[in-house]
Parts: C-alpha cells; sequence; structure tokens
C-alpha cells in the first residue's frame, strides 16, 4: 500500500470559524468497497470487475472541541487542531455511494457541509474567524482498506488514526493542496 505523505495546505481558506460549542464531526479513517463500479464507459453501474470498484470512505464520529477552527476551502473543510496540523472532516452524516449518484456525491457532501456550517453560525456554535493564508500541514487521509462489511462510522477512536509518516526535513518536499 503506497504511503502518502502530508500536504501543505496553500490557499486561503473561503472563510474560518472557531468553534464557541462542541459539536460532532466526522473525520476519515479509511475506505471500505462500495456497491459501485466504473463500467467500460467510465458510468458508474451496480456490477462489475472488482478493479473497477469504486470505495465509501469510513469515518470516525469525533468532535469540534471549544477553540478549534475550521476552515472552509473549495475542496472541504479541515479542522485545525493546532495552528500547524489540519484534518479533513465532513459535517454531514456519512452515507455509501449510490449508483445514481456517485460521481456527484463530493459535491453533494461540500453543499451539505456548507449548509451545516451557515447554521452553526447562526445558532452561535461557531464563531467567523479572520480567514488567513494557512500554515496547518493537512494529515494524510487514511489509505486504510476496511472489510465490505465494515461499518460505514465508527465511534471508538481508532488506535492508529494519527500515526503520520515523518514531516519532509525540506518543506518544499511537501505536496501542496490549493483548495
Amino acid at each position: 500500500m503506497p504511503q502518502r505523505r502530508a500536504m501543505r495546505v496553500n490557499s486561503l481558506a473561503e472563510r474560518s470559524v472557531t468553534v464557541i460549542a462542541r459539536f460532532p464531526i466526522y473525520r476519515q479513517i479509511g475506505r471500505r468497497p462500495s456497491q459501485v463500479y466504473v463500467d467500460e464507459t467510465m458510468r458508474p453501474a451496480a456490477s462489475g470487475a472488482p478493479a473497477r470498484r469504486l470505495s465509501d470512505n469510513v469515518f470516525w464520529r469525533t468532535y469540534a472541541e471549544i477553540g478549534d477552527q475550521i476552515e472552509e476551502h473549495a475542496a472541504g473543510l479541515l479542522l485545525l487542531t493546532d495552528p500547524t496540523v489540519s484534518h479533513r472532516i465532513q459535517l454531514s452524516a456519512p452515507r455509501p455511494l449510490e449508483v445514481a449518484t456517485a460521481f456527484a456525491h463530493a459535491d453533494t457532501i461540500l453543499r451539505e457541509d456548507r449548509k451545516i456550517l451557515d447554521g452553526l453560525l447562526a445558532s452561535g456554535t461557531v464563531g467567523e474567524a479572520l480567514s488567513q493564508r494557512s500554515r496547518s500541514i493537512a494529515s494524510r487521509v487514511p489509505d486504510t482498506s476496511l472489510a465490505e462489511d465494515h461499518p460505514l462510522v465508527v465511534t471508538v477512536r481508532p488506535l492508529d488514526l494519527d500515526a503520520e509518516p515523518p514531516a519532509p526535513a525540506n518543506p518544499g518536499e511537501a505536496a501542496s493542496v490549493s483548495g
């Protein structure tokens, strides 16, 4: 299984908020085989070759804690747990891929997450923060392959969740995330 390096976030957040009251979030911990395949014409299908099977993201249900910061970027939300460490998160409840919406799944989740974030702002659960160019390094998305019947969401923190590879000695080696 290839190792993914941590990536330096290199974009101005579209919006930044500070957590004022604790609320649930979902942090990706791995992937499991989905019920969606890609056929020869690159369209989603209900069956196919194992090599053309898509994956469902698997999540750990945890909480944004008071004082944490969340940044909204074009590619999704980041939870900053430290000024230099961030994790990709989701606010909407995870659900498996479906054939009819497989290729729009990520966009749908992002739209839902933005609506939830708007609601958290309106309720005072989070407060606006100054958007700055982040100095954080996004933790790598776990490559852990899980069994097909693995639950989509777990509530117990995985033991090896923060087992990150060492940061590159030369900061120029870190890949940039532009969104």
